[in-house]
């Protein structure tokens, strides 16, 4: 199994965010030479978040900045942007960097992201499933005429850029969003917030739509994370972000199922939520031993072929911490995954 990193953009300064350029590429850089597989950087429009409004630039730069380390969005919020734009920019990123940059896209499901605009929420399945029918067109030279809501004629993929060695993967966390990137897609990338036990419901729906499809299941599995010397250590450095992070799901709606989360029974408004409600099957934090023994359940049970982890937001930990946090699992925890 492959390792890799979801770095900030944006860290607090004086209590105000701000953009962290040089820390992005730290993560990045460090993550680099422990061998890690690749960096995803995200997309926001509205709140705060370690992410930026755009997710392929980031990756453009980190892959200029590096020299093996595999970049990616994710996600790319699809249904809010022309797909033609979309292909088109994800082939000539893939032209410019061959077989290091891998477009995930994703539904979205926020409406801040969406009001700006001008999209409903409403609309994002047909602009999804076009979107993604426009990128399949263009990549292999199909002539198609696009549909209502967008307009317009997908050109040809530019024969300038050479072989195409891009990776198409969606983002999702819902079952017919599985089951799209299993018809449409190469691989599918799990949300951070969802309990393994919910990622696995979602996992078997995706494989056996893979399966009747003859395609091989691909999976990235993406998960909070924070590793220090002891289980204490972490928590007290880590719990904190992560709690904050969950508070933030919780308020947005649909990220804790009873079925899977029984204690969301007794626990009413986010102010309700505890650290230990979130951390278990949910968020890789301890000492490396911790890590080990979660990570060795969740590749048995969801049989991920990349973990990405997020170990810094913008609320912290700082960057220091977290380039000794990268360090450390490629230190003690890769290399029993390298064997």
């Amino acid at each position: 199994m492959r390792f890799s990193i979801a770095p900030a953009m944006q860290k607090l300064v004086d209590g105000k965010r701000s953009l962290d350029i040089p820390g992005f590429l730290a993560e990045c850089q460090t993550a680099e030479r422990y061998n890690f597989f690749g960096a995803y950087s995200g997309e926001k429009h509205q709140g705060d978040t370690s992410y930026t409004t755009n997710a392929l630039l980031p990756c453009i730069l980190g892959l200029s900045e590096t020299e093996n380390l595999k970049f990616g969005t994710s996600v790319t919020v699809l249904p809010t942007q022309h797909p033609v734009r979309i292909a088109e920019d994800a082939c000539l990123v893939d032209a410019m960097f061959p077989g290091r940059f891998r477009l995930t896209v994703g539904i979205g499901y926020f409406q801040g992201d969406f009001d700006p605009f001008g999209v409903s929420l409403r609309e994002r399945k047909i602009r999804m499933d076009i979107g993604m029918e426009v990128i399949e067109a263009h990549r292999h030279g199909r002539k198609m005429e696009i549909p209502d809501p967008w307009a317009g004629t997908v050109p040809p993929r530019d024969a300038a850029l050479g072989e195409d060695n891009l990776e198409v993967f969606i983002g999702a966390w819902s079952v017919p969003g599985v089951k799209r990137a299993a018809r449409t897609a190469d691989g599918w990338i799990t949300d951070p917030i969802r309990s393994g036990k919910w990622i696995s419901h979602l996992a078997k729906v995706y494989r056996d739509e893979c399966e009747a499809l003859g395609k091989k299941p691909r999976i990235v599995l993406f998960r909070e994370a924070w590793i220090d010397k002891t289980d204490a250590a972490a928590e007290k450095a880590y719990g904190p972000h992560v709690l904050g992070y969950s508070k933030v799901y919780f308020d947005r709606g649909n990220a804790y199922h009873e079925d899977y989360d029984p204690w969301l029974r007794d626990v009413p408004t986010s102010n309700d939520l505890k650290l230990h409600h979130v951390l278990p099957d949910r968020v890789l934090c301890g000492g490396t031993q911790t890590w080990l023994n979660q990570i060795g359940e969740w590749v048995e049970e969801l049989q991920p072929e990349e973990l990405m982890i997020r170990m810094r937001h913008f609320q912290g930990p700082d960057l220091s911490s977290t380039l000794d946090a990268i360090s450390q699992v490629g230190e003690e925890v890769m290399p029993v995954y390298a064997k």
